[in-house]
C-alpha cells in the first residue's frame, strides 16, 4: 500500500472516486495505485506531484508488510 498517497488524499478529505476524477482515470485505476498493485504512468505521477506538492518518490513509497 502506498500510505503517503492515501494519507495525502485523506488529508484533503477526498474520496478515491474524487481523486480518480481529478487525475482523469477510473476509480478502479486509482484504487490500484493506492494499493500498490499498479505502477501508474509517468503522466499520473507528474500530476500527483503537482497536485499534492510532494516529491514523486514520497508518493510512490510503499509500506512494508509485516506478516
Amino acid at each position: 500500500m502506498r500510505e503517503h498517497l492515501v494519507d495525502e488524499r485523506k488529508a484533503m478529505s477526498l474520496t478515491q472516486k474524487e481523486m480518480a476524477s481529478v487525475f482523469e482515470i477510473t476509480e478502479r485505476q486509482y484504487q490500484a495505485l493506492e494499493a500498490g498493485t499498479s505502477r501508474g504512468s509517468v503522466k499520473f505521477w507528474q500530476k500527483a506531484k503537482d497536485y499534492f506538492n510532494k516529491p514523486i518518490d514520497y508518493l510512490l513509497e510503499q509500506a512494508s508488510r509485516t506478516n
